[in-house]
């Protein structure tokens, strides 16, 4: 009894810890294999597309495999669709098997609410710089599950001489929302040219994550204009009584991405009664930007009368630049007094439609001058035009100044003229005024042509069309039109590229062998500025061998010792690169030959001669002139030993009745002469009777 029991208790027992287990295993397994099958499904689809594309499907792959749906949904939607459009000549039914593992994955219950996270992402496949010439893109953070927290962003280079900058370094996307910073990858003109990677690496606390984008350099070829620096004063020439003062405003300009310190010093010889000095002594203009310094001319009362230079020089390294002032010293008509200046750096300005521009207003303290001094515009307003000075009242300590900035936006309908806008600095009694020239200009700014794909990267075949993808944007008038032009050695096409997927495209249809074609994109915006693209260039191949057909011999049956004609015929398209030679190899039990085949009426042709085994063995080799070469099947030829012919078995039978005939004439008549040497007629002897 205790033994059945035992038997019924202990099933009963591993039934049920088998539905406990099976009570706590996840919900989501059940449906994630069919998840990543066809997530695998997708990745082969895209063989031979963007490599990046494939990259991207292993990551959304691996966020299923670790439970983060929300993360792999969001990949899905905002990078991976909007990738496959970007990339993808024709996108529908990937686009369809997307949304179809998007479904799934929206039917899976997580098991437990997921971990606030970010990643990383940026719509290029690939960054194009030309050596001495930067380019950018933008690095997305997206926020997953709710991640709200500051990411750090670092970017580094398999590349040399190359220089990396993330604006900003670090982000703080919203609440699944996105931030992006803009990556600025800049070439030396010593870089050199190939195929890199960028590697981009976003941290938050324990949370790491990278990014890598292909980078190739692209050799330049002009050279970059030099980065160097300007120097001009504002006003350039100061009337200052004995016993006054008065200030010049000296402007750095930036040259050509220039962003180096300059060092200021007055450089001309002293003048009696004159002091000089800059306020600050260095200054540091960013690229393509300005920095300012103040140049205070303090008089002397007893300072010498009459015309004067002053001269100030910047130095950067073995840049040096400078700029002269000219100084008038004239008697006071009337005791000398606190005041102050105000001048405005630009003094003009040229702004086109639509852009921004600033001048700064400089108001200097003069003689100890101390109080607030108000700034007001006339005209306070211009059609089209935003005018913002920022601040208007300023506080000025003895002996020091201080800044405004004027911003200017010119709206993009705005049409060009020109304004004159005057800046009023009041303090009580005491005002001076500064004056802007403003012009408005039609836009000039040219299309950006921020990179030019061609498919199939690698030189394309002769039988090939090459599809040239630009990427073109304008974000003042708006890009009119994009244009491909090619040439080769005999063509020269300009073909209207067509807008797709974001990407404008045009078709270059197939030339032949070693064909050099040469390539680049132009771009008009509607206010008729123009960019043109780099030449590119690429050789047509030929990769593929010639077409042989299979051989023939003739005779069909040859015998020994005679002549075995074999043909064949060999085919290369027009436009291939051409039978550069044909060859038969042929094979018997004691030679192994090879003869250059020759052309006759279309047929390539050689001959066998003088075979005596009972078989030959051949094949035929053909090359053309890209060295692509082809073999035919081996071929047997059997060979029959020769019959012997009637006519010699005649002539052998009537040699040898000849030689039979004469033989017994022969014998005949030697038997003769020895009987009659024999017997000689004297000496017969007698017959005797027989017995």
């Amino acid at each position: 009894m205790r033994r059945q029991a035992l038997n019924l208790i202990v099933p009963a027992l591993i039934l049920a810890l088998t539905l406990s287990v099976v009570a706590v295993l996840p919900v989501t397994g059940q449906n994630t294999g069919a998840i990543i099958d066809k997530l695998k499904e997708l990745h082969d689809e895209l063989e031979g597309e963007k490599p990046t594309l494939q990259n991207k499907i292993n990551a959304v792959i691996h966020q299923i495999e670790a439970g983060s749906f929300n993360g792999a949904l969001n990949k899905l939607e905002n990078d991976v669709k909007k990738s496959i459009r970007a990339w993808v000549e024709e996108p529908g039914d990937l686009i369809r098997l997307v949304d179809t593992i998007i479904d799934l994955i929206k039917g899976i219950t997580p098991p437990s609410p997921q971990k606030p996270d970010f990643e990383l992402s940026t719509l290029v496949y690939r960054l194009d710089v030309v050596q001495g010439i930067d380019n950018t893109t933008a690095i997305t953070v997206t926020s997953i599950n709710n991640f709200n927290k500051e990411v750090a962003l670092t970017a580094t280079t398999t590349a040399s001489d190359v220089t990396l900058t993330l604006d900003p370094a670090a982000v703080t996307p919203p609440s699944n929302g996105a931030k992006t910073s803009t990556l600025k990858v800049e070439a030396a003109t010593n870089t050199l040219p190939g195929e890199y990677e960028v590697n981009v690496t976003g941290k938050s606390g324990s949370i790491e994550h990278s990014l890598i984008i292909p980078l190739k350099i692209i050799e330049a070829t002009t050279p970059p204009p030099a980065k160097d620096f300007t120097i001009t004063a504002s006003p350039t020439a100061l009337a200052i009584q004995q016993g006054r003062s008065n200030t010049s405003i000296i402007a750095v300009t930036s040259v050509n991405g220039f962003d180096k310190q300059v060092n200021l010093s007055v450089t001309s010889a002293p003048i009696t009664g004159v002091d000089a000095g800059l306020n600050p002594i260095r200054v540091f203009p960013k690229a393509d930007t300005y920095a300012i310094s103040v140049l205070t001319v303090n008089v002397a009362a007893d300072a010498t009368l009459g015309t004067h230079q002053l001269t100030v020089t910047g130095e950067s390294g073995a840049l040096k630049h400078s700029v002269n002032i000219t100084l008038t010293v004239t008697k006071p008509p009337v005791p000398p007094t606190p005041d102050f200046s105000i001048n405005t750096v630009p003094a003009s300005l040229t702004i086109e439609q639509g852009d921004t521009a600033t001048s700064t207003i400089i108001v200097t303290s003069l003689r100890g001058f101390t109080g607030t001094v108000a700034l007001t515009l006339a005209p306070e307003s211009i059609e089209g035009v935003t005018l913002n000075l920022d601040p208007s009242q300023i506080t000025l300590s003895a002996d020091d100044f201080e800044a405004s900035e004027l911003r200017i936006e010119v709206a993009k309908n705005t049409l060009p003229d020109e304004h004159e806008i005057t800046i009023t600095a009041t303090s009580g009694t005491a005002q001076h005024s500064a004056s802007i020239s403003l012009t408005i200009v039609l836009e000039k700014k040219p299309p950006r042509i921020v990179s030019v794909l061609r498919l199939p990267e690698d030189a394309p075949a002769y039988n090939q069309t090459v599809t040239v993808s630009a990427n073109v944007v304008d974000f003042e008038s708006g890009v009119k039109d994009v244009v491909l032009s090619y040439s080769t050695n005999t063509v020269q096409q300009h073909i209207k590229m067509t807008l797709s997927q974001g990407l404008y495209q045009a078709i270059i249809l197939a030339s032949s062998f070693n064909t050099a074609v040469d390539y680049r994109v132009s771009a008009s915006d509607n206010a008729d500025n123009i960019a043109v693209s780099q030449t590119h260039s690429y050789i047509v191949t030929d990769p593929y061998p010639p077409v042989v057909g299979t051989p023939t011999w003739s005779p069909i049956e040859p015998v020994t010792y005679e002549d075995i004609r074999v043909n064949a015929t060999v085919v290369e398209p027009q436009a291939a690169s051409g039978i550069e030679e044909v060859i038969l190899h042929y094979s018997n039990s004691t030679t192994d030959a090879s003869i250059a085949m020759t052309l006759d009426h279309g047929n390539w042709t050689a001959v066998i001669s003088s075979q005596t085994d009972p078989k030959v063995e051949f094949y035929v080799e053909a090359i053309d002139q890209a060295g692509n070469s082809v073999k035919t099947e081996a071929q047997e030829i059997a060979i029959t030993t020769a019959a012997f012919p009637l006519a010699w078995i005649l002539a052998a039978i009537a040699i040898l009745a000849a030689a039979t005939g004469g033989g017994t004439y022969y014998v005949r008549r030697r038997r003769k002469k020895g009987a009659n040497a024999q017997v000689p007629s004297a000496a017969v002897e007698p017959i005797l009777p027989l017995r």
